[in-house]
């Protein structure tokens, strides 16, 4: 009995600090993609100094919702199509380093959730790539149905129409939190209807959406022969 207890404590334990730790990540998430992928709010000297700064803000705002991605599916060019779809090895560990001051008192508060924190940052960054990517080149995956899937697709479609709401692209919490939540129009929701990101109310919707998918891929197609 005493082993159940302390089993039950544990994983409520566990639980509490996944909790925490996704709200604080959801939090960070929204408020480095709004300060630094979109906005320039530091001190210019800052951006001479760290160049990386500049390059952030360039290869998202700049090139991957203005240049690159004019539909969200789709990227043309080969650069495009890659460019800024994946936070590298790299930056996680900068990331990581750079924030020390904020997470390393959880330690100090407690080992265990600290390093629950720290494995929900390193799973939050490897899904970020996995599902940035998938938005934005689809492949036959497993999860690509996925409800969760099709909702987080939905949120960031969204942002790419509206690029100063939904700011969270894999823990969608402090966009409501902020008050950041786009609401799509009559127009967004037939193009997530195409996407396959929300399903058809009845056939009638489910023919127009199979046209509208095949006028778009042979125009596609026409375009990529031009």
């Amino acid at each position: 009995m005493v082993i159940l207890q302390n089993a039950a404590f544990y994983i409520l334990t566990i639980l509490g600090w996944l909790t925490f730790s996704y709200v604080l990540i959801s939090v960070g998430e929204h408020q480095i993609h709004k300060h630094f992928m979109h906005r320039k709010r530091l001190f210019g000297w800052l951006y001479k100094i760290f160049p990386y700064l500049m390059s952030v803000f360039e290869a998202h705002a700049v090139r991957h919702h203005s240049i690159w991605y004019k539909d969200f599916d789709y990227e043309p060019d080969d650069h495009g199509r890659q460019e800024n779809l994946d936070i590298k090895v790299t930056e996680t560990v900068v990331m990581v380093v750079s924030t020390t001051p904020l997470w390393l008192p959880i330690f100090f508060f407690s080992i265990l959730g600290g390093c629950v924190f720290l494995a929900t940052v390193i799973t939050h960054n490897r899904l970020w790539n996995v599902l940035h990517r998938q938005m934005h080149i689809p492949q036959d995956v497993f999860f690509k149905d996925w409800a969760l899937f099709r909702y987080l697709a939905r949120h960031h479609f969204m942002h790419h129409r509206k690029s100063g709401k939904n700011y969270n692209v894999v823990f969608p919490l402090a966009d409501f939190l902020f008050r950041t939540k786009a609401k799509p129009t009559q127009a967004d929701i037939r193009e997530m209807l195409r996407l396959g990101y929300l399903r058809p109310t009845s056939d009638t919707v489910q023919e127009l959406i199979v046209r509208i998918r095949e006028a778009t891929d042979m125009q596609r197609e026409q375009t990529a022969n031009a």
